[in-house]
């Protein structure tokens, strides 16, 4: 039986809160619900986006095949289309990927596709494309010639290569083997005719191209949009290679560093431009040597345009399995930025329980979230991310994040998968204000009920990386001259900085920005952090930070 929870468990976080808001698990053994955990969109008018899970392993009531896929109601949590692999000839298991591709026939309505498997009779493994509107298959696609696992390592769509306006498709085979053994490749669909647009077969041996794959808007300026996937090209430390979406040439490619492994095998996210030469920018992997002990594994941010390293945020925890999926979920904080998820699957959080979740500040790189799986049945949590989309319904995207080997019930990988929101407690009416002309920016305060009745302050610091831990709490700024003023000589153009919450948890504070007075700052961004306080004056809680850009 479907075991479909309502949670109101929070989780303390550096600045705001993580709500679970729903979880499902799998039932059976080996089941891996949440392999894929994909956030689909509104598919049905109702404001609230559904969701798609995959549970390859799941128990069909025969000895084989194995396997189903379910698309859940946000708003009510039924599940409003199911498929299985009983339902396709030459499928032993459906769902070892599951994505969806954007709307490939323009209808309003994101498309989605399932990877099939089977062990008999080659071609190995086909990819079946649905119509997000009323389920129906519009296509589906075996492996070419030569492939062995095709679809399993890169499947993705929502970005038209050809420029006929509809976004296409994109599926790799690291194993495939055409004029050399396991070369790899990337295969492209044009979503109209389901033919290929091109393939990129690796040029060398045991090259496996298409370990991982992201597509990347156009990065060498031809107006094709471009694709990325990494390969063993540099050996053990891996490469990343950018292709050209219009016919598969590479454009350049990133060799590992050495003394690290794996680069890009675990995912490729796609950012928004952030260094500004208007180019998208990604985020990747880079892993310790697994034969080496209390090593840290590293996130890597890459410029789109020419693959420089731009940033690296090292794991936490050693030998955690960190950075494990990397994905670009939305921007939660508010602040103008995609943030990214990664998980640290292997990293122990309770006595029973392994997998950590992390959520990354693409503006700064500075930790928004530590999200342990439970702490009686997790075991990879963080193994699945999808957001960008509302499942509640209150207008603010959603995290999903999966734990396909969790032992729910003591049930060995039955799997899980859980919905989170973010309440950032604090919220400001403008991001940017003029020097020349002046400005006001008004900030609310929302914090959770048990906290009203209690005194607040707010803080305010420039915006430098960083973070104040105070005990048990990390403060999402950094201590500088002017945070020390604010706090202890609010200025007369901040009102409301210090006070009392109302019987709702909340209140208001406003800074005034007077024409000319902060022509010196432009250019300068503030951080604005609400904290809660103890009746002994110690902080409780803080919020999120927001942020107000000087222009000129």
């Amino acid at each position: 039986m479907l075991a479909l929870l309502f949670c109101s468990a929070l989780l303390q976080q550096p600045g705001g809160k993580w709500i679970q808001n729903f979880e499902i698990h799998g039932t059976s053994v080996l089941e891996e619900l949440g392999r894929q955990v994909v956030l689909m969109g509104d598919l049905d008018g109702d404001q609230h986006s559904e969701v798609l899970v995959a549970s390859p392993g799941a128990d069909l009531g025969v000895s084989f095949p194995f396997g189903k896929v379910r698309i859940f109601s946000g708003a009510t949590q039924d599940v409003i289309f199911e498929t299985t692999s009983l339902d396709f000839s030459n499928a032993s298991v459906i769902g070892l990927r599951s994505e969806a591709l954007g709307d490939v026939n323009l209808d309003g309505f994101n498309d989605f596709a399932l990877l099939t498997s089977q062990v008999v009779v080659y071609p190995y493994s086909s990819v079946i494309v649905f119509s997000g509107a009323n389920f129906q298959v519009l296509t589906r696609i075996f492996g070419p010639n030569g492939s062995v696992g095709f679809g399993f390592q890169g499947l993705t769509g929502g970005m038209d290569l050809n420029r006929d306006g509809f976004p296409d498709m994109l599926v790799s085979d690291q194993f495939y083997t055409g004029t050399l053994d396991y070369q790899g490749a990337v295969f492209a669909y044009d979503s109209t005719t389901w033919q290929q647009l091109w393939v990129a077969e690796g040029n060398l041996a045991w090259l496996q191209l298409g370990q991982s794959l992201a597509s990347i808007q156009d990065i060498n300026g031809d107006g094709y949009n471009d694709v990325l996937t990494s390969s063993s090209y540099a050996g053990i430390e891996g490469s990343i290679h950018a292709l050209s979406g219009q016919d598969g040439s590479e454009i350049y490619r990133i060799d590992g560093i050495p003394g690290w492994i794996d680069l890009g095998v675990f995912g490729i996210a796609t950012i928004p431009d952030i260094t500004g030469d208007g180019v998208e920018d990604f985020v990747t992997t880079m892993s310790p040597p697994f034969w080496l002990t209390y090593q840290f594994g590293f996130l890597n941010v890459y410029s789109g345009a020419d693959g420089a390293l731009l940033h690296q945020i090292q794991g936490e925890v050693p030998d955690s399995g960190f950075p494990y999926c990397p994905t670009n979920i939305g921007d939660f904080d508010q602040d103008g930025y995609d943030d990214i998820a990664a998980g640290a699957t292997l990293q122990r959080t309770s006595k029973f329980a392994t997998g950590m979740a992390y959520v990354y500040s693409g503006r700064n790189w500075q930790v928004l979230a530590r999200i342990p799986g439970h702490p009686k049945h997790s075991s990879s949590f963080g193994s699945a991310f999808s957001g960008h989309e509302d499942v509640t319904g209150d207008g603010q995207i959603n995290l999903a994040i999966g734990d396909k080997s969790s032992r729910y019930s003591g049930i060995t990988a039955a799997g899980s998968a859980f919905i989170y929101s973010f309440e950032p407690f604090l919220r400001a009416s403008a991001m940017q204000v003029s020097a020349s002309s002046g400005g006001q920016v008004d900030f609310d305060l929302q914090f959770p009920l048990e906290e009203a009745g209690k005194e607040y302050r707010m803080l305010v610091s420039t915006d430098l990386p960083g973070s104040i831990v105070l005990g048990k709490m990390e403060l999402p700024l950094e201590h500088t001259p002017l945070t020390w003023a604010v706090a202890h000589n609010p200025p007369n153009w901040f009102t409301g900085s210090r006070g009392t919450l109302d019987a709702n948890a909340q209140a208001t504070a406003t800074a005034v920005f007077p024409a000319n007075k902060f022509a010196s700052h432009v250019g300068t961004t503030l951080k604005f952090v609400a904290l809660t306080m103890r009746p002994i004056r110690k902080p409780d809680r803080s919020s999120a930070a927001v942020y107000v850009e000087i222009v000129p």
